[in-house]
């Protein structure tokens, strides 16, 4: 109020001093007072909002409260009945509880002691069988290497009879032989001489078979059939080359040249031979393909029949093929006897030699080997 009144009274001293200048219109005490109402209206709507912040607080803090009072309660009711179980209960679970576990204890104890029965069981029943293995292992030992260079004797033996009898083969049959009398020997036996007396036998059989060039003779026959290609049929004879003469200078020489010249052309149209046996008519070269052809053919099959022992049907090839041979004799005299001897050589030649029976000795290694089956068996 003092201050409202001394504005007022500075504002009158400050009109009347200043009569001359123009009236200004003076503000009211009460509408100072109007334009200062609206900060008083923001300062209460905060102070409001401040309350309800307060009493938000403050109902969490009652409702917080009564929770835990009403979680304190319910322990003291869990409390109080534990207190109320009476203590005899207590030492009769407690008393359950250990027969229940000293069951569980002896029920756990059978099972491992009929555990430990079952495995001492099974050790007992593998250590016998072991004992078993070393009983046999020790037997089979003993004459181990003895039966083992026996068996590969007889295995020799089956392959000496196989090779001969189904190849022909005397080479490798006699090989495999002298192996398997070598291997006995090695073995130095008593009981095996019956053994080593039948190889010997075989041996000698084998030996005395005659020997064979099939190989050479194929390859001979092969020359043939090459050298038959080469037989000429029809070949027309060469002229001579004649000297030029000079001619004579007088006319008497002249005459003798041109009748010496008439004799020599006369001389290509007519040949003179002499001849101790009769003229053989020569062989049509149109044939020349069909003879090649069949001499070839049969030079083939005597080398067929060589290769699988055929003697009669090789003579027989042989044969047929010198008859064709004499057919060249007019044409290519010298080529055509050097095969056709070729040929007959051939034919001497022996390709079926009898096979002897070498099973002997097999027949006896087998026996030698059954009857150290039975000794050791025995015991």
């Amino acid at each position: 109020m003092s201050d409202k009144n001394n504005d007022s009274i500075g504002s009158s001293e400050q009109g009347a001093a200043a009569p001359a200048e123009v009236d200004k219109p003076v503000k009211s005490p009460k509408a100072a007072a109007k334009k200062e109402k609206p900060p008083g209206k923001g300062s209460s709507g905060v102070a409001w909002l401040a309350l309800l912040l307060v009493l938000g607080i403050a109902g969490a803090g009652v409702w917080v409260g009564k929770q835990a009072m009403g979680r304190e309660a319910q322990l003291n009711a869990r409390l109080a009945a534990l207190e109320s179980i009476p203590a005899a209960k207590e030492d009769t679970s407690v008393a359950d509880l250990s027969q229940q576990w000293q069951r569980q204890l002896a029920a756990e104890s059978a099972k491992r002691e009929e555990l430990s029965r079952t495995q001492a069981e099974q050790l007992q029943g593998i250590e016998s069988r072991l004992m078993e293995q070393r009983a046999e292992l020790s037997r089979f030992g003993a004459v181990d290497r003895q039966d083992w260079l026996l068996a590969e004797a007889q295995y020799l033996l089956r392959l000496a009879n196989q090779r001969l009898i189904m190849a022909d083969d005397v080479v490798a049959a006699k090989a495999l032989l002298s192996s398997a009398d070598s291997i006995l020997k090695e073995l130095d036996e008593v009981t095996l001489y019956e053994v080593r007396a039948a190889v010997a036998a075989d041996l000698a059989a084998v030996r005395a078979v005659p020997r064979r060039d099939v190989q050479g003779m194929y390859l001979s026959l092969a020359a043939l059939i090459e050298q038959a290609d080469k037989l000429v049929i029809f070949q027309m004879p060469e002229k001579a080359q004649r000297e030029l003469v000079e001619p004579a200078e007088d006319w008497q020489g002249r005459l003798l040249q041109g009748y010496e010249t008439a004799l020599l052309k006369l001389s290509d149209y007519i040949i003179i031979r002499r001849r101790d046996v009769p003229i053989e008519a020569l062989m049509d070269p149109q044939w020349e393909g069909l003879v090649r052809q069949n001499l070839r053919m049969l030079l083939e099959q005597a080398q067929v029949a060589l290769l699988s022992g055929n003697e009669l049907l090789f003579r027989e090839s042989l044969e047929r093929a010198r008859h064709w041979v004499s057919e060249f004799f007019v044409s290519d005299e010298a080529a055509a006897k050097a095969l056709a001897d070729e040929i007959s050589v051939l034919q001497e030649a022996r390709i079926a030699v009898s096979m002897p029976d070498i099973s002997r000795s097999l027949a006896a290694v087998d026996a030698a080997l059954k009857q150290r089956m039975q000794n050791g068996g025995g015991e």
